[in-house]
């Protein structure tokens, strides 16, 4: 699958090279609005996919992306990609790969608890009931109290120890921190 996505991607992007030529006189707001209905279409129709990829799979349509973003901005190859990720969202509003997947799931949830539809409003129930009865806390070594942390972060959870809150001495939270 990413590879089809990739394959199609890439054809899409030749086009884009050619007319990002100085021959052809586009500015780069009309080369990202290019950018965003050939290259673009083809990620967002397909982000219910993308979702179960991994990272390292992800990273191979970013990189698409990246090349993009190179040449229409007509940026050289040694820019970090924070650099160019910066200026691709100040210059062509363009989210990167991950975040316009977290973006279009954002929606999608939204848009399926505004119409209630049914499916969607008993997955959010289940992860809230999930979510709502899990709490790790950790303790803080500068102060005599422990930090409540609730995420939706499951590696969070895989502590083997929870801790309860209570005051301790300065001397009881020196023999913690050396564990």
């Amino acid at each position: 699958m990413v590879d089809e996505i990739k394959q199609r991607c890439s054809s899409r992007l030749n086009l884009i090279k050619i007319l990002s030529n100085k021959k052809w006189g586009l500015n780069y707001n009309t080369l990202g609005n290019l950018h965003k209905s050939l290259i673009g279409s083809i990620i967002d129709y397909s982000f219910p996919c993308l979702n179960s990829f991994s990272n390292t799979n992800i990273k191979k349509i970013q990189v698409l992306q990246n090349s993009t973003v190179r040449f229409i901005l007509k940026l050289k190859y040694d820019v970090p990609s924070n650099i160019m990720h910066h200026e691709a969202l100040n210059k062509l509003k363009l989210l990167t790969v991950s975040n316009r997947l977290f973006e279009l799931d954002e929606r999608y949830v939204a848009g399926g608890l505004r119409h209630s539809v049914p499916l969607v409003v008993k997955l959010v129930d289940e992860y809230k009931e999930g979510f709502e009865s899990r709490y790790v806390e950790y303790p803080i070594p500068l102060c005599n109290c422990y930090l409540t942390i609730s995420s939706f972060f499951p590696e969070l959870f895989n502590i083997q120890q929870i801790l309860h809150v209570r005051s301790f001495s300065s001397a009881q939270l020196k023999q913690i921190n050396k564990k």
